[in-house]
């Protein structure tokens, strides 16, 4: 029987939208490429979800592996290898692939301003600009301020010990490493482990809820609830690439209640940032302030080193300087005082939380943790210098929980544009380049044990250390576009561990047993990292 005449359009979509969904052309193109199978429409969605996008990556990597493979995510084709030197290829790529973002307006140009996801000359403008703060000289200076935020957390964390009360530590951690970067970055005291103690009591929550430090705690904790799962319509923009300028209209036009608290929890975070740097601005005075010309940042002198608290005298003469085509304004200023906040703050809580989880779970590697603490003192205050000379395991242990949980699953590259070579296999421009970070480090082909957790493949001179393939350990990315603050990490998780480890041990709670982890921005303990405080005799 033949359809009637009005039905013929409607015939003609299905079978187009049913082409569409096997992507016949994308999939001709990578071809060549070993892969998972192809689910129509949606790709390799499915995997990616029900398993963990680390998890998969994992997997992938053993059945596809030591070359690249391809997997599709939708519609969007991606190349992805963990292959340590197709890995140092990818990571040379300077420029990062984009990700499908919902956001307008003000909110996208505060999204394509952070460092992380900045592109071309608006990422080299904060490069250039955050580089002084982390050059040796200066992280020396820093080390005093980091002790004494661990010895803050120390004396916090004595009522739990004496109460035998159990405490979450990434809950503990982040307000340490909040406090960290206030005074380190800003020269403000945030003064959150003081004002938890007050929320825990029930006092002055009116005065505290006024602060910059605890509206920016609430929008932290927003954002990194609800980023990138704001709405349901995030996941069309893999299913239909072509339609993502349809799809953010629509996601804002018809906004879900999670997408509104992400949005909620973003303005809350500019509105901080703008306010650090009027704050700066104050202080600074109306000369400093105006003192930035036409030119580009390239041609602003650059101090060697800078003083703690002087993060925003390195951003703040930049504004309306221009990088490539746009003018920095104040919203550029802002943004890169929030991404400090946002790039310091749970990263380092989530290591230290690692390792004080990885250190409960193995005596035998704690005891000697403790036994430098104890050769080196007790009752000494730790310097950054004193790190590399006294306690070589407890920066091996720190290592190791960095090659467990990477702060990143996975980093992310673009092609050139007229693609490129990869493995012996030709990755053409539209392909999205990763290297899954997670992968790489739990892959028995690039580590013996991978699971165990061995502190001694990061001690020179150890049979473990010999065993360690070249460039398969990769927690801050490679590359130029390597994690600018990752030497700032290190000192202050070596500090912060001394001067805990100096004062107590911990214990874990039951059922933490494996530990289960969420990946949204950074990869962070799903449910914490729950222990019992015991002061050491």
């Amino acid at each position: 029987m033949v359809p009637p005449l009005w039905a013929w359009p409607l015939v003609s979509l299905s079978v187009a939208f049913i082409i569409y969904g096997f992507h016949p052309i994308k999939r001709w193109r990578y071809r060549h490429f070993p892969g998972p199978p192809f689910r129509w429409l949606v790709g390799n969605l499915p995997e990616m979800f029900v398993e963990g996008q680390e998890k998969v990556a994992a997997r992938w990597a053993r059945e596809y592996g030591p070359g690249p493979w391809r997997f599709f995510a939708g519609g969007v084709p991606h190349v992805m290898t963990d292959n340590p030197e197709l890995a140092r290829k990818v990571t040379a790529r300077p420029v990062r692939h984009s990700i499908p973002s919902l956001h307008t307006g003000v909110d996208g140009l505060f999204e394509r301003y952070n460092i992380v996801f900045a592109n071309r000359e608006l990422w080299k403008a904060a490069r250039n600009a955050w580089s002084p703060f982390f050059s040796q000289d200066s992280l020396a200076k820093l080390g005093p301020l980091m002790s004494a935020s661990a010895s803050r957390l120390a004396t916090h964390l004595g009522p739990a010990a004496d109460e035998g009360r159990p405490v979450e530590m990434c809950r503990e951690l982040g307000l340490m490493t909040m406090d960290v970067v206030g005074t380190t970055a800003f020269g403000v005291d945030f003064n959150t482990l003081e004002r938890s103690k007050q929320e825990a009591s029930g006092q002055q929550r009116e005065e505290r809820l006024a602060t910059p430090a605890d509206r920016l705690g609430g929008a932290l904790r927003t954002f990194f609830d609800t980023f990138g799962l704001g709405s349901i319509l995030w996941a069309f923009c893999f299913l239909f690439p072509e339609a993502e300028p349809l799809i953010r209209w629509l996601a804002n036009a018809l906004p879900t209640e999670s997408f509104r608290r992400e949005q909620a929890g973003r303005v809350g975070i500019r509105e901080v940032g703008t306010e650090l740097v009027h704050m700066h601005q104050e202080q600074a005075g109306a000369d400093a302030a105006d003192s930035a010309g036409g030119g580009s940042p390239g041609r602003l002198q650059r101090p060697r080193a800078v003083d703690p608290g002087s993060f925003l005298a390195l951003i703040t003469p930049l504004i309306g300087q221009k990088a490539g085509d746009q003018v920095l304004g104040e919203l550029w200023a802002a943004n890169q005082a929030t991404a400090f906040i946002l790039a310091g703050y749970e990263t380092t809580a989530n290591l230290l939380s690692y390792t004080i989880y990885l250190l409960a779970l193995h005596p035998e590697h704690e005891a000697r943790v403790l036994a430098e603490v104890d050769a080196f003192g007790r009752d000494r205050e730790p310097t950054a210098a004193d790190l590399d000379a006294s306690f070589p395991f407890t920066q091996a242990a720190i290592q190791e929980s960095l090659r467990i949980y990477p702060p990143a699953a996975l980093v992310i590259r673009e092609p050139p544009a007229g693609g490129m070579e990869l493995g012996g296999l030709w990755v053409p421009a539209d392909a999205k380049l990763q290297v899954p970070i997670y992968a790489m480090h739990r892959n028995p082909r690039w580590w013996k044990d991978p699971d165990a957790f061995k502190p001694e493949r990061f001690l020179p001179g150890t049979p473990e250390a010999a065993e360690v393939v070249p460039n398969a350990y990769l927690p801050f990315g490679d590359g130029a576009r390597k994690c600018i603050g990752w030497r700032f990490g290190l000192i202050e998780a070596g500090l912060s561990l001394v001067r805990l480890y100096q004062q107590y041990t911990f214990r874990l709670l039951p059922g933490q047993v494996p530990l289960k982890i969420k990946m949204l921005l950074t990869m962070a303990p799903a449910e914490g990292v729950h222990v019992t405080v015991h002061r050491r005799s």
